[in-house]
């Protein structure tokens, strides 16, 4: 078994191993969607700070790429494919976690999909794709895993959201639904599990370099298939990401905020001028509706 836990153990601590401070060390941390975008260089990125890791997606084979691209550290990495959508899945992933691990510190629920349509013109089955696959399928494998963070007393729940759980934006109302959603339901349980010393943490990303939009669904279901921004518009590399979200697990944050300025700049006009900030989202609309 991997892992060591209980109340008085810090989620992170430093731990020198010849010149290198881990953050991590002796930490199990649990990623799912590792397989591509911000999960992989979360999973590099804490592999690197000296974690056991259990990474996960349905990609078996990508899984083992990134566990084969995770050298710099001392920790195992543990390859664990299923479906988050698939609720049998989760369950049996969630079982042979907490059969084979003793303990485990840190559960990314990064796993997820976009969507790139009108609202008029998306099928319903893709608004019910989206909700199962970014908000049903983590809190599904946050309810299997705290019964062992409560009798831990000890854990961390980290979420990946998106300005998007913020706020609207167009061509994305299923996932901005999916986003919103997490952040109610996970504030929520950070304020339930408060006394069993379990910290939850959602993470505000956007701008952030990945695939997200080449799998993001159109109207009918079909894949995206290309990055809708161009280069210039991602400027945060997953590893980037990944080394901030160390920092905000050290510091215990709710909300780090991962994002270029453009964004930042939306999240700011619709807490001060929510009038300008749609009339802002609409001009977005109209450039978005002239990309191929």
């Amino acid at each position: 078994m991997l892992g060591r836990c209980g109340a008085d153990s810090p989620i992170l601590m430093r731990v020198k191993s010849g010149e290198v401070t881990m953050k991590l060390q002796n930490k199990t941390v649990w990623i799912t969607g590792a397989s591509r975008g911000v999960g992989e260089g979360m999973a590099r990125v804490f592999h690197r700070e000296g974690a056991d890791l259990i990474i996960s997606a349905r990609q078996e084979d990508e899984l083992n790429r990134v566990r084969n691209s995770c050298t710099d550290g001392p920790g195992k990495v543990t390859v664990l494919p299923f479906d988050i959508a698939d609720m049998g899945e989760v369950a049996d992933a969630a079982g042979r976690v907490l059969a084979d691990f003793g303990c485990l510190d840190v559960l990314v629920n990064n796993a997820g999909i976009s969507q790139r349509e009108l609202a008029k013109d998306t099928d319903l089955d893709v608004d019910r794709r989206v909700m199962e696959v970014d908000f049903f399928g983590p809190i599904a494998l946050t309810k299997a895993m705290l019964p062992r963070m409560i009798e831990q007393r000890s854990g961390h729940l980290v979420v990946t959201s998106s300005v998007a759980g913020k706020h609207g934006v167009p061509y994305r109302t299923a996932y901005c639904a999916a986003k919103h959603a997490l952040h109610g339901w996970f504030d929520t349980l950070r304020i339930e599990l408060l006394e069993y010393h379990i910290d939850v943490m959602l993470l505000v990303i956007a701008g952030v370099q990945s695939d997200v939009a080449k799998y993001a669904l159109t109207g009918d279901g079909t894949e995206f298939g290309h990055n809708d921004w161009g280069n210039g518009g991602l400027s945060i590399t997953p590893e980037q990401c990944g080394e901030r979200v160390v920092e905000a697990l050290q510091n215990k944050e709710y909300e780090p905020i991962i994002s270029i300025e453009p964004a930042l700049e939306a999240m700011r006009l619709k807490d001060t001028d929510p009038v300008a900030f749609v009339q802002r989202m609409h001009g977005m609309m109209s450039w978005m509706a002239k990309k191929p």
